[in-house]
């Protein structure tokens, strides 16, 4: 199965759920399920992939542990999946675009992806690249990084969750 998050900030994040739903429609994920939780971009209607709004946090985690391919925000997320040994796929929300308050995912996201913990795709466009290299990096293994854990402390504390 394919997991998709855009996490839970208020601001919509339609870039890449309509990136995702037109990779979902040319059957770039095979037969694998994919199941997109939509957070706040919630009433757009995905024509190609299972959505919903939002999880409980434990069928949340349990999609995240059992995806063969996880394709998120620059949030917590993509730090959980790390921490699971998954490389995710990672899409950051972007200021520019109404998606968040500013840019600190894209910062994060480039950091990771330069220890090769996460394949971004930074415009829609690039998804379908990123889903290619994150299927043939599957199963690598993912080396212990404590600038993973410290971040996923540290973002914990100020947003007091995972």
């Amino acid at each position: 199965m394919v997991f998709v998050t855009v996490g839970n900030a208020r601001q919509g994040f339609s870039r890449l759920l309509g990136a995702v739903d037109a990779l979902c429609g040319s059957g770039a994920f095979g037969e694998e399920p994919v199941l997109v939780q939509r957070g706040h971009t919630g009433g757009e209607s995905l024509a190609h992939c299972q959505s919903v709004d939002f999880l409980p946090s434990d069928e949340f985690e349990r999609h995240l542990d059992e995806a063969s391919l996880v394709v998120c925000h620059g949030g917590t997320t993509q730090l959980s999946a790390i921490r699971l040994g998954k490389i995710p796929i990672v899409m950051p929300r972007l200021k520019r675009f109404g998606e968040h308050i500013n840019d600190h995912q894209m910062q994060l996201v480039q950091a990771l992806a330069a220890e090769g913990l996460v394949v971004p795709a930074y415009e829609p466009g690039d998804l379908a690249a990123a889903v290619t290299e994150a299927r043939q990096r599957r199963g690598q293994l993912v080396p212990p990084c404590a600038m993973v854990e410290l971040v996923t402390e540290a973002l914990v504390q100020l947003g007091g969750h995972r």
